[in-house]
């Protein structure tokens, strides 16, 4: 397992397959996963986290009202998943986060939970109500209401993984303002 300890990241995680696992009453033990296993341990972390801290949004869409089968519940559902899945590949290591040579996904501290909660917040957001536009814009060019509903997921989804991609990256940087 690698040493190299980066403020505010967790880069074993991310050069390691070997995570804790608990096999009962009280006995903990280490094993090493490889490929989907390794995937499907750290998934609900990851998932956790993105939710937790998402939460003003996801239940401000909660209560938006639908407009037809395609409204904000089925953005949220496109970017929500896609941010869990790309911040579960970028913790396992399979995905490097952009402008930033460190792999690996940013730690649970408090100072960085001041970060997570306006970025993720926001981040979700635009991507759900960005894909809102961009059907509404793209339907009502002419283009069928499938063509739009694809160009709204799609932003949802864009938007979602680019933001989860550029987190490490702005976390590193809130680390060295913050201290």
């Amino acid at each position: 397992m690698s040493r190299r300890r980066v403020p505010g990241r967790e880069t074993d995680a991310a050069e390691s397959n070997t995570r804790r696992t608990w096999y009962g009453y009280g006995q903990l033990t280490r094993t090493e996963k490889r490929g989907f296993g390794l995937f499907l341990h750290d998934t609900p972390r990851v998932f956790a986290e993105i939710s937790v801290v998402s939460l003003p949004v996801l239940l401000f869409v909660m209560e938006y009202p639908a407009d037809g089968w395609f409204d904000a519940k089925a953005t949220a559902l496109v970017a929500w998943t896609t941010a869990v899945v790309v911040g579960t590949l970028i913790r396992i290591g399979a995905l490097h986060p952009v402008a930033t040579p460190t792999p690996g996904w940013v730690t649970l501290s408090p100072r960085l939970l001041a970060l997570r909660v306006p970025y993720f917040n926001a981040a979700i957001a635009v991507a759900i109500f960005g894909g809102l536009a961009v059907e509404g814009a793209v339907t009502g060019v002419g283009a069928g209401g499938t063509v739009g509903v694809g160009a709204g997921i799609g932003w949802a989804a864009t938007v979602s993984a680019g933001a989860v991609l550029a987190f490490p990256r702005v976390a590193d940087e809130w680390v060295s303002v913050v201290g």
